[in-house]
């Protein structure tokens, strides 16, 4: 079983408190990480606070330079990161090698070559056209990034490559629950010839390492892709400073259908819009608003598509159905689901997996609720699961 450490300084750390990650495809334990406590996460911010200036000197072009190394290092490795993200995920094999990874792959090369990030730009004055002014962009120093569980390469990349690109170093905290990738890229970021300490990841609790990087002066910018509540306590932990704050937060994407639509067409793209990774993404449309003079020809050509879906273990390449990420999250779902029958909504279909997918893992069909008012909580809430609410 493999034992990850946190990503300080060029080196795996395994110095601290193991902790185990189970798949949700199984239920069962399939790795280890380390978790930073507060001391670690100032290491490591100390680390690329010392790493910046040193980076903010190396040229755009050798920082690209890397980018394109690592690009090549990525593509000999893709079904490696494809087959862990689906393990540590519940994402099926099929979306996380033809979606995570062939994207992660285009961002690295795009991140490459781009030509976009103007960090010196020459305006004219509008009245005195024999003057100008220069606009020169600095880089932050130390960027923080705190990730979420549902798509973490992704996430990483995102985060990772613009900031660097910038000119700043890093340190990322991904998901406790999904780490590896992150941790994987870092590795081979350090071996396509990123300086030592540039790039830093810590996994671990959110509340010890969030709060850290949220509080600390040498923490100049913080990146958060996570839940609304979390965000708020990020932002208030982070007041002190003053530090530049990006953050994408939770969400509750509709679907609209009037009766000029092709419903062929439509419910196909809601079966994508909801279903795609069990409805665990931010922009998963988890509502659908339709008219009433087709409601029930749309739904009963929507429960058709979905039930053609095939469950299986998400390691398979024909299967369409993945699990729960986490446990707790499986949890929150079925929760959010019975509470919301209980208030009076119908359970109009729901996918049945049982006996096709793998024991013990954290699997929730794909789910359509009806006859909802507005001031349900499942009709205003997130739920990040394969339940749509019409």
């Amino acid at each position: 079983m493999k034992k990850y450490g946190n990503f300080i300084n060029g080196a795996n750390d395994i110095e601290g408190q193991e902790y185990e990650i189970i798949s949700p495809i199984n239920g069962k334990i399939f790795a280890k990480a380390v978790k930073a406590d507060g001391e670690k996460t100032r290491e490591a911010i100390d680390i690329a606070y010392e790493s910046r200036e040193k980076w903010e000197k190396t040229s755009v072009s050798q920082r690209k330079k890397i980018f394109i190394r690592l690009s090549e290092i990525f593509e000999t490795r893709m079904d490696d990161y494809a087959k862990l993200e689906a393990e540590n995920t519940g994402r099926t094999m099929r979306q996380s090698f033809f979606m995570d990874t062939n994207i992660a792959l285009e961002h690295i090369k795009y991140f490459s070559t781009t030509n976009e990030f103007k960090f010196n730009r020459k305006i004219k004055h509008p009245e005195f056209p024999q003057s100008h002014g220069i606009i020169q962009n600095m880089p932050l120093g130390v960027v923080g990034g705190i990730s979420p569980w549902n798509v973490p390469l992704l996430m990483a990349i995102w985060k990772i490559f613009p900031a660097l690109l910038a000119g700043n170093t890093m340190v990322l905290k991904p998901s406790h629950y999904t780490p590896f990738t992150t941790l994987e890229l870092a590795s081979d970021l350090e071996k396509a010839g990123l300086p030592h300490g540039v790039l830093n990841v810590v996994t671990g609790e959110g509340s010890v390492i969030g709060k850290v990087l949220s509080e600390s002066e040498k923490v100049r910018g913080l990146s958060f892709t996570g839940s609304t509540e979390t965000g708020r306590t990020v932002t208030r932990n982070a007041a002190g400073t003053i530090k530049k704050i990006v953050m994408e937060l939770g969400g509750k994407s509709p679907n609209i259908v009037l009766e000029d639509a092709d419903i062929d067409r439509a419910a196909k793209g809601v079966l994508f819009g909801i279903f795609l990774h069990s409805g665990q993404l931010c922009e998963s449309g988890s509502r659908l608003l339709i008219q009433s003079s087709i409601k029930e020809k749309f739904l009963k050509r929507l429960a058709s598509y979905v039930e053609r879906m095939k469950g299986g273990n998400p390691m398979d390449m024909e299967t369409d159905i993945g699990a729960i990420t986490t446990f707790e999250q499986y949890g929150k779902i079925r929760k959010m689901v019975s509470k919301a029958v209980d208030d009076g909504a119908n359970l109009y279909y729901r996918k049945n997996l049982e006996g096709a997918v793998p024991e013990g893992g954290f699997y929730i069909g794909p789910t359509i609720l009806d006859r909802l008012s507005p001031d349900m909580e499942i009709s205003r809430e997130e739920v990040f699961g394969p339940i749509l609410s019409v």
